[in-house]
């Protein structure tokens, strides 16, 4: 910055105020406008400014008026006012100066101009000292641009310049520093060049000094009037550069001189007016000889310029013709372009946003045609809660304050549906209008994808203490499901201990399946699968949920229905789930609809999973509807309406749903009903239906390897290895399972299979131990264990060297079928 403060514009027009700010940005202050005195005034009263410039012509209170108050306060009467008009009457530049005005400048004004006028206003106020210069040329102009040229050509030559913008203003300069030579124009407000001449030349300490006039009027009856005031040399404007510093050269030369004057002076008649010419015959010499060589140097000047005018009006018509021609073929391809554009065109005009063009897009969007729009405004097509914002923002802009030119916002159909959108808008000029052009895009799709990647996270923040939890919790459910089987089968069926053992024993797995919930969040956590049916998994799970109620289903599921590779567990809570919350939603009963048929997605559905053969199964209440604000919430982890409820049923479907694959959505409407679709993958594997049948025992021989950190883990399997017929030993981690196995294997006494734990806190884990088996022993047949699925090794376990694989907590019938399984496979059962 060239300075502090800022600089004040005052003017009614906000085309011109706008373009006045950007002239004056080039000085380097802080550009503040009002747009009435008021306003000003206002401003003014919180900081002072380092200038004003004010317009003359305003409504309410005009310039004159405004400038008045600056200069009657106290506080205010030192800053600097320049006034600005369209009128060219001499009357109203003398009230300009009346009033107080520092500076008063004609409309139209040339750029450098104002700011060559604008620049030594500035200065003045901040003059330094120069009377110590030895030669000091004071220059007395009230025209800013040409006191600048001045000051710059002398000071260029190596003199001190001091600059007055009036005569009264030069007066008290010149006592105070005694210039060596002043320079003055004739015509200026307060105190014109003859009169300022006339106070040099009586004042005691100044008469010596010499004085040159210089001005643009050419009336020889004003030549006679400067005769008479006694200058040293008189120019008309425009003058030679050389000539003047020779003239100059000159003065300073015969300053020291003493001339005769006459004692009388000289009485002169001109044009009918009288004049006593009291100047030396020196002086009277180079007067009339600069007046002469000035007018001949003008006379030519003037017949350049008429050349260059002709010339350049003859430019201009060509450009005129030209432009025109490029302004038609511009608008035609805007119009081109913004009607085949894929957003939404919009541009408005006036304080209330007036729609002066609308696009094809748009009339799409909001269900009017163009022509409709354009009998509209901003508050017609935007949403009411959003339009107060959206209205002050537009205003901003139109103002030329700060704005922010990018924001979602929401417009409405014709119809009444909200749509949310964003736009961009961006200043313009339409037909001469300050306008606003605005771009407006639908982004009701990108909403939607962000809200479920939003869900998405939410589930994801939940995996790492969901796994761990159920990982801990099945450890300890190993040790109680795994002891009771034991002590089942070793009493007789009729027992009364028997009963309750068994009894106890579905407890305990009925707390085995809470934990399925927290596994569908573990991260990595991919389901069993196995090629399946949905049709049997549907029914069963849609009649259990049911049961006892006073609601029913409706079932219309495809006979030829594709196979799915899902976890059957897993499949059948999600089923469940949402036949409760259907159930629950009709409160005075009433059917439900379920169907399953065959579907393909392609980019036409837009629907976020791959493109292919689907199975889409439709469940659909007629209970009391999800309310707006909660519908875009409900698979959120642990977020519930009901009473009592765990918030963890729909996000438990949506996790388990993803994990396959799939895509589960939600349609619903208070008062009418909810619609849940879920699409699940079909499967190219033909599914064959397997029969029931009664598990039981199955004993047999061999060495066992246990591989456990949990004690109590390793005590129980021992226990059911040891019924089964089985010789066990144990592990804590990898480094003691591989140490035994090489033992065992090296003494001729090898182990037939090893149960490796997938999880070793603080030490070798199943996925790392594995590989060091393998390196000992190619042929080596381990099972894998865990309490949660990591990765994909329990759902894929021969993708990494695993023989078998058994969940977490199991009964002694599951362990006996795994290890016969995997003997019989290696043919090591005995």
């Amino acid at each position: 910055m060239k300075g502090e403060g800022y600089i004040l514009i005052v003017e009614d027009s906000h085309t011109q105020a706008k373009q006045l700010e950007a002239i004056l940005k080039q000085l380097g202050y802080h550009i503040r406008i009002a747009y009435s005195g008021q306003e000003a005034l206002s401003i003014l009263e919180k900081q002072k400014p380092v200038i004003v410039i004010s317009d003359i012509l305003m409504p309410e209170m005009d310039g004159y008026q405004f400038c008045k108050l600056i200069k009657s306060n106290d506080n205010l009467k030192d800053v600097a006012v320049i006034l600005l008009t369209q009128l060219s009457d001499p009357k109203e530049i003398i009230r300009g100066l009346e009033c107080g005005a520092d500076d008063f400048i004609v409309k139209p004004y040339n750029e450098e101009f104002l700011l060559a006028r604008i620049h030594t206003t500035l200065a003045l106020k901040t003059k330094q000292d120069i009377a110590s210069k030895l030669v000091s040329i004071l220059i007395v102009e009230d025209s800013p641009t040409q006191a600048e040229q001045l000051k710059y050509l002398l000071e260029d030559k190596g003199y001190a310049v001091m600059v007055a913008a009036d005569g009264k203003e030069g007066l008290a300069i010149a006592k105070k520093f005694k210039p060596t030579i002043i320079i003055s124009d004739i015509v200026m407000p307060v105190m014109d060049g003859y009169e300022f001449a006339q106070k040099i030349k009586t004042d005691k300490e100044l008469h010596n000094t010499p004085i040159i006039l210089i001005t643009a009027l050419t009336d020889r009856k004003d030549a006679s009037r400067k005769a008479s005031v006694v200058a040293d040399g008189y120019f008309t404007k425009p003058y030679d550069d050389k000539y003047l510093l020779s003239k100059i050269e000159a003065l300073l030369t015969l300053s020291t001189q003493s001339e005769e004057m006459y004692s009388k002076g000289l009485e002169v008649k001109f044009a009918g007016d009288r004049y006593v010419i009291n100047s030396g015959r020196r002086q009277i010499l180079n007067f009339l000889l600069s007046t002469y060589e000035n007018a001949v140097q003008q006379n030519s000047d003037l017949i350049l310029m008429h050349r260059e005018l002709q010339l350049l009006n003859e430019q201009l018509e060509e450009r005129v013709i030209e432009r025109t021609k490029q302004l038609r073929a511009s608008e035609a391809n805007f119009r081109a372009l913004a009607d085949n554009a894929s957003d939404g065109i919009v541009i408005n005009v006036g304080s209330g946003g007036n729609v002066v063009y609308a696009n094809r897009r748009i009339a799409d969007m909001t269900g009017f045609a163009v022509e409709e729009l354009l009998n509209t405004s901003i508050k017609d097509y935007t949403a009411p809660d959003k339009f107060p914002n959206d209205i002050k923002l537009y205003r901003q802009m139109m103002e030329g304050m700060p704005y922010l030119n990018q924001h979602e916002t929401a417009i409405v159909h014709k119809n009444g549906n909200v749509i949310p959108v964003e736009i961009t808008a961006s200043k313009t000029l339409w037909h001469d209008q300050p306008a606003i052009i605005v771009i407006i895009r639908d982004i009701t799709e990108r909403k939607r994808r962000g809200e479920e990647l939003i869900r998405t996270d939410k589930l994801e923040s939940l995996s790492i203490l969901a796994g761990g939890i159920a990982h801990d919790f099945n450890n300890l459910l190993a040790g109680i499901v795994g002891n009771i089987s034991v002590a089942r089968s070793l009493v007789n069926t009729e027992d009364k201990i028997y009963t309750l053992l068994a009894d106890l024993e579905k407890a305990s797995l009925k707390a085995k399946n809470l934990t399925l919930q927290l596994l569908t969040f573990a991260k990595g956590g991919a389901p069993i699968k196995q090629t399946a049916s949905v049709a049997g998994f549907i029914r069963d799970s849609a009649a259990f949920a049911l049961s006892g109620s006073n609601v029913k289903c409706d079932f219309s599921i495809a006979e030829d229905l594709w196979p799915v590779e899902v976890d059957a567990g897993q499949m059948t809570q999600v089923i469940h789930n949402l036949i409760i919350n259907a159930k629950q939603a009709m409160h005075k009963g009433g059917t439900i609809k379920v169907s399953a048929k065959n579907t393909t997605v392609n980019a036409e559905n837009n629907l976020p999973i791959k493109d292919g053969k689907y199975i889409k199964i439709t469940i659909q209440d007629t209970g009391v509807g999800i309310s707006e604000k909660h519908i875009s919430k409900i698979f959120d982890p642990y977020f519930t309406t009901k009473e009592g409820g765990s918030g963890l049923g729909l996000s438990t479907s949506y996790s388990i749903i993803k994990n396959h694959g799939g895509f589960i959505a939600v349609e619903s409407a208070v008062g009418i009903g909810t619609t849940f679709t879920v699409h699940l993958p079909a499967s190219q594997k033909e599914f064959i239906p397997k029969k029931d049948v009664e598990e039981q025992l199955i004993p047999g021989k061999g060495r066992i390897l246990v591989m456990d950190d949990e004690a109590f883990v390793r005590d129980v399997a021992g226990r059911m290895l040891t019924k089964l017929g089985y010789e066990v030993d144990f592990a804590r981690n990898g480094d003691e399972a591989i140490g035994l196995y090489k033992k065992s294997k090296d003494s001729g006494y090898p182990f037939d299979a090893v149960i490796i734990d997938l999880t070793i806190p603080g030490g070798m884990g199943g996925k790392e131990t594995i590989q060091k088996l393998l390196e000992i022993d190619p042929d080596v047949k381990a099972i894998v264990s865990s309490g949660y699925s990591d990765d994909a090794i329990m759902s894929d376990y021969r993708k990494y060297s695993f023989s078998g694989v058994i969940a977490k907590p199991y009964r002694i019938e599951e362990l006996s079928k795994t290890v016969h399984m995997v003997l019989s496979e290696t043919g090591k059962l005995i």
